[in-house]
């Protein structure tokens, strides 16, 4: 009787474990969706420092020579990989941003990021969106190309209604185009 006693004081019964596994459970649960906010938070700061990197040698570039460069080899500040005009955050590999220089009409070239998935069709990609900055403006427009994109794109814009497009200016529509240089 006496090691009965010793091992109950001991030891938990498995209705005890079971109920602390659930309450784990429970709070992972709660806590991973922030979590996965939180870390695709970081690649959005990736890629737009990035594109103010680009932004800025094409300013650069654009008082040197009185255009913008088409490619990424023709700024001064180039990333490793970038090939013509495009650029893959990760070399090509999984959850990247490409990263392009347009020739805008007028004058008005613009960077964009586009969040990518290794299928063409992003299908398995949470958070789908696409970012766009002018080379004459500071702000970024946030385009949400899914319902979580949308969201996530309010939340960088600072609005509360998510909607298709905003600019991080905190408006609820695309930054406007700035005015020919």
């Amino acid at each position: 009787m006496k090691n009965a006693n010793l091992s109950r004081l001991g030891g938990f019964t498995l209705i005890e474990l079971l109920v602390v596994v659930l309450i784990i459970g429970i709070l992972a649960a709660m806590a991973l969706p922030q979590y996965f906010k939180a870390v695709e938070r970081s690649r959005m700061t990736e890629a737009v420092t990035l594109m103010d990197s680009v932004v800025k040698a094409q300013r650069r570039k654009f008082m040197q020579t009185n255009r913008y460069a088409a490619n990424f080899e023709g700024l001064d500040v180039s990333p490793k990989g970038a090939r013509g005009n495009f650029y893959f955050t990760k070399g090509g590999g999984h959850n990247e941003f490409v990263v392009t220089l347009h020739d805008g009409a007028f004058g008005l070239g613009f960077v964009s990021a586009i969040r990518m998935a290794p299928d063409v069709t992003n299908s398995d990609l949470q958070y789908r969106y696409t970012l766009n900055r002018y080379y004459q403006s500071d702000n970024v427009t946030c385009e949400g190309g899914n319902g979580a994109g949308q969201e996530f794109c309010a939340d960088f814009c600072g609005i509360d209604t998510p909607v298709r497009e905003c600019c991080n200016d905190g408006t609820s529509h695309s930054c406007p185009a700035p005015t020919n240089n």
